[in-house]
């Protein structure tokens, strides 16, 4: 009898063991996890160090806390983001549009073809397109 309680006993010592080291492990790994995944999402360095310290300090807890609390987009994120926002705005500068009508015309009209609207003036002097709010023409200076 006394020989199953000693074998009991060592085999939930190792399972202790082996239960505590899965735990530490984990602990481990999240707080690494957090430190990475902040570092994917922010450049600050005290948002950084609070995070790692909230995942060391309160191990379970501290994890869901932050990621109740971490910033929404990654770096490279909010870097695609910006990206694609310059390309529409560089697309929409690009394409000219009737200020009337919104119409799409191209540079060289001299008026909207749908709205008739006056986009360009045309210099006197040497023939040539200019915009409305130009007082002078740039290729002659007349």
């Amino acid at each position: 009898m006394s020989e199953l309680l000693s074998q009991l006993s060592r085999f939930l010592n190792i399972a202790l063991f082996i239960s505590t080291g899965f735990l530490i492990a984990l602990w481990l790994s999240a707080v690494v996890w957090v430190f990475r995944d902040i570092r994917s999402r922010s450049r600050d360095v005290i948002a950084i160090l609070l995070s790692v310290l909230l995942a060391l300090v309160f191990p379970l807890l501290g994890v869901i806390i932050y990621m109740l609390v971490r910033p929404r987009e990654t770096l490279n994120e909010q870097y695609e983001r910006a990206l694609e926002e310059e390309a529409l705005l560089q697309e929409i500068e690009e394409n000219a549009v009737c200020p009337a009508c919104s119409e799409p015309v191209n540079d060289d009209f001299l008026l909207c073809p749908n709205c008739a609207t006056r986009l360009r003036n045309r210099c006197p002097h040497c023939d040539r397109l200019t915009k409305l709010e130009w007082n002078v023409c740039p290729y002659c200076g007349s």
